[in-house]
């Protein structure tokens, strides 16, 4: 027993060491550290039709900043949904919305999951939404989309993150640059849920967003296909036309005054289409003076002369989210979606 004695305490501390070593192992990418159910849609059908129309307006202002000249459009109030529909969206019966805080680069990032309440013994499909904007501009709300409701009622979850330093994150945006990161790890995110199927995984990004969908893409991350409307493909046309965004190239972009031009082509998918290897659906609004449908028509030039697998559809005179066609629009990023599923 004397010689069996040393054997059996180092064995006990090499237990020991490795059962404290795990206990302390900091929390990894994609770990959900705070989550806190969103609080319910509390805007009536009368002060959503009110904010749709402040937003017209607010539209218009910035517009006449970037030296364009449009005016509200009083058809957009005939396409919203009847007050009927919006009571059904809003009672968002079946699903919840969850406004969440997870690690990504060591950095806790807010973002949002919206999913069908009952996920009990299920994998559902996922989409990772991109969002457009910077900073607080644009960002996620819960309520967005009626809380995404054509997605999650056609059985999808989506997650969209609000990219590092925004909305009470922690960290700092960069505008396509590490932020990337933050979708990346959205990956690793659904995972941890259990009721994400991981062979269905989709992307789908709006204007900056769409930025987004390709740098994401470009690191060959499990996505099947991906979607984009308005989305931002070229950014040194777009800050040539827009002043106001160069702007937020020099806020945002680390480096930017040093390497302007590189950073802004490395951001740009017009200049590396060869590296789009995933499925896309383009959408793009015909009268949209934010993304500029000649920047779209070339990228969707490019995926061609590659034989890319691509689709782009153009909504005529349509704006930049195409409000108009934006029920048309959701149908068709869902059906493109579903035809690639496993």
């Amino acid at each position: 027993m004397r010689k069996t004695r040393p054997f059996i305490t180092f064995t006990c501390l090499l237990l020991c060491v490795s059962s404290a070593t795990a206990q302390h192992r900091p929390p990894e990418n994609g770990a959900v550290v705070e989550q806190t159910p969103c609080a319910p849609n509390a805007a009536t059908y009368e002060q959503f039709i009110e904010a749709f129309k402040r937003r017209q307006i607010v539209d218009v202002e910035a517009a006449t900043r970037d030296g364009v000249t449009i005016e509200p459009d009083s058809r957009l109030v005939s396409r919203l949904p009847s007050k009927d529909e919006y009571e059904r969206r809003r009672a968002y019966a079946g699903f919840e919305c969850q406004r969440i805080k997870y690690l990504s680069d060591g950095l806790k990032v807010v973002g949002y999951i919206w999913r069908p309440r009952n996920t009990i013994g299920k994998k559902l499909p996922l989409i990772i939404y991109n969002r457009g904007g910077n900073r607080e501009f644009s960002k996620l709300t819960p309520w967005m989309q009626y809380g995404f409701y054509d997605f999650v009622s056609s059985g999808f979850v989506v997650i969209g993150s609000q990219y590092r330093g925004n909305d009470g994150g922690e960290g700092r945006e960069e505008f396509g640059g590490a932020d990337v990161h933050d979708v990346l790890n959205l990956i690793p995110l659904a995972k941890s849920l259990g009721y994400v199927d991981m062979s269905n995984i989709f992307m789908f990004g709006e204007s900056r967003g769409g930025m987004m969908n390709y740098l994401a893409l470009t690191h060959n991350i499990p996505v099947s296909a991906a979607a984009t409307i308005g989305g931002a493909v070229n950014l040194i046309n777009g800050g040539k036309e827009r002043s106001r965004m160069v702007n937020n190239y020099k806020e945002l972009i680390p480096d930017f005054i040093q390497r302007s031009e590189e950073s802004l082509r490395e951001r740009s998918v017009v200049y590396w289409p060869e590296k789009v290897n995933t499925p896309v659906l383009i959408i793009q609004g015909g009268g949209d003076w934010r993304a500029n449908p000649s920047q779209t028509l070339s990228l969707a030039q490019k995926l061609q002369g590659l034989g890319k697998t691509y689709e782009l559809i153009v909504y005529a005179r349509d704006n930049h989210g195409v409000a108009y066609n934006r029920d048309d629009a959701n149908r068709r990023i869902i059906e493109w979606f579903r035809s690639y599923m496993k």
